[in-house]
């Protein structure tokens, strides 16, 4: 992972197991950038903010803000 200074980001990596998660992820969002950070936060795991509804519907760990 890659840090930047003073913002406290990290870049995470597109892994093999994110693109397998995808996979196993029910229908409720069609856009597929959305599927992956979804993918992505639930192997991690990891909290995801988002204001869309139907990304908020994959977990309790996704927050609608």
């Amino acid at each position: 992972m890659v840090h930047f200074r003073g913002a406290g980001y990290q870049l995470l990596p597109i892994e093999p197991e994110h693109a397998a998660t995808v996979e196993q992820l029910p229908l409720h969002h069609a856009d597929l950038f959305d599927r992956l950070l979804i993918a992505q936060a639930l192997h991690e795991p990891m909290r995801l903010l988002t204001n869309d509804r139907l990304v908020a519907n994959y977990s309790d760990t996704i927050i609608l803000v």
